[in-house]
């Protein structure tokens, strides 16, 4: 889903979180306050004590949620932004592309060099003619 298209979400969907809260804040007021020999009883079954403890016990849930989908996040960001992005088409195209360009093009032009004085002088006569011929345009 575009974030342009969350706007036109229809209502219901916008408003599910709140109303979901609160009805849990709700329920388990409730159940505290008029049900709590439910909770005793549910607490007695071995299945119910494990319920209870991962709900009364925040850690557990955050533990959950912090190694199946944070960290799955987080994996698939680094591996999308940092690597392909950030190290790969912006190292390209920025500084590294351009000293490895430069280093290239440095390297074509030291093959001209033979090492001849007249190589040299013929080299800077044909540079000052094309400075100055480009200084009459």
């Amino acid at each position: 889903m575009n974030r342009v298209d969350s706007e036109f979400v229809i209502h219901i969907f916008k408003i599910l979180p709140v109303v979901l809260s609160l009805l849990g804040v709700t329920l388990s007021f409730l159940l505290y306050l008029f049900g709590s020999d439910i909770l005793v009883q549910l607490k007695m079954f071995d299945f119910g004590k494990k319920v209870y403890n991962f709900f009364n016990k925040k850690w557990f849930f955050d533990k959950i949620y912090n190694e199946f989908i944070s960290q799955l996040f987080f994996t698939i960001s680094y591996t999308i932004t940092y690597k392909t992005i950030d190290r790969g088409i912006i190292e390209i195209f920025g500084p590294m592309g351009l000293s490895s360009i430069i280093e290239k093009k440095a390297f074509d032009i030291s093959k001209l060099q033979s090492g001849y004085l007249y190589h040299y002088t013929f080299l800077m006569l044909l540079g000052l003619t094309i400075l100055l011929g480009m200084r009459q345009f």
